[in-house]
């Protein structure tokens, strides 16, 4: 298919694609608001080694291997052991269920990522209270901060604060208005491939306005049927049916007043006809 006839296309299926594009965006939209909202946290440190007898290419690697090394500890359950059991009273209620289950929600609690080989790593939290949001990403800093050794070898390695655990002023995640902005991108390519895949009409997708299309062709054909010579005057009446005003024939003024002479004046004239 060329270009320009795909460009055709799209014209003829608006109503294809609009009505794909609503039906993907409201079920996202409903998807985004069945889930819990949740409050983030926001914080940012970094690894401080002895840089004495180390040229800068190998500083960098070994910030770049600390970093993501200390980034994938969060996510362990001898971590989250220790969050749990730090001084800033995170509820337990939060992590129910089983073992297994609680290391499950703390994964999804917590999102870590690195910047490179800078040896900065940035701590996500998200609670559906800001409040115990807030101590859970305290209570992580504090851990990678005094308790880095337990996971490296290495000495002289410090894990500083550059910026402290900055909560949400509202439930932002999920990100509804970032859902709807991908779920409308994605939509609309899925609409072009579902077009260029089935172009025919009778694949068509309608959302509303069909019935107005409907009448709209049964017009054009009734209007192309007359011009090939349909003639409404040779329509023959229905047994029992109702014979319209066309299936009469009409009668010329001539008729009428010849009609009218035919059952006047004498008696004998009209015997005489």
């Amino acid at each position: 298919m060329e270009f320009n006839e795909f460009l055709s296309l799209l014209k003829k299926k608006k109503q294809t694609i609009f009505t794909l594009m609503f039906v993907v965006v409201m079920i996202m939209v409903i998807f985004s608001l069945l889930q819990t909202m949740k409050y983030s946290v926001i914080s940012r440190l970094l690894v401080v080694q002895n840089t004495s007898g180390n040229d800068a290419y190998t500083l960098s690697k070994s910030n770049e291997y600390l970093g993501n090394l200390f980034s994938e500890v969060v996510y362990s359950s001898s971590f989250y052991d220790q969050v749990m059991a730090s001084k800033y009273n995170v509820d337990p209620n939060y992590f129910s269920g089983s073992y297994s289950q609680q290391i499950e929600k703390w994964r999804k609690t917590v999102a870590t990522k690195t910047q490179g080989d800078t040896g900065i790593i940035e701590v996500n939290v998200y609670h559906p209270q800001a409040s115990e949001a807030n101590k859970i990403a305290l209570a992580v800093n504090d851990v990678l901060i005094n308790n880095n050794q337990n996971y490296q070898g290495g000495q002289n390695i410090k894990v500083n604060i550059i910026d402290q655990p900055l909560t949400s002023n509202y439930p932002n995640t999920p990100n509804i208005f970032y859902n709807i902005g991908a779920a409308i991108f994605g939509s609309f390519i899925l609409s072009l491939f579902y077009i260029y895949i089935f172009p025919e009409e009778k694949y068509n997708i309608y959302l509303f306005g069909k019935s107005k299309n409907k009448k709209k062709l049964n017009s054009d054909i009734l209007e192309n049927y007359g011009n090939a010579g349909y003639k409404p005057e040779e329509k023959q009446a229905q047994p029992g049916g109702y014979r319209p005003e066309y299936m009469y024939p009409k009668q010329t003024p001539t008729d009428n007043q010849n009609n009218n002479q035919g059952i006047s004046g004498n008696i004998n004239n009209i015997i005489g006809k």
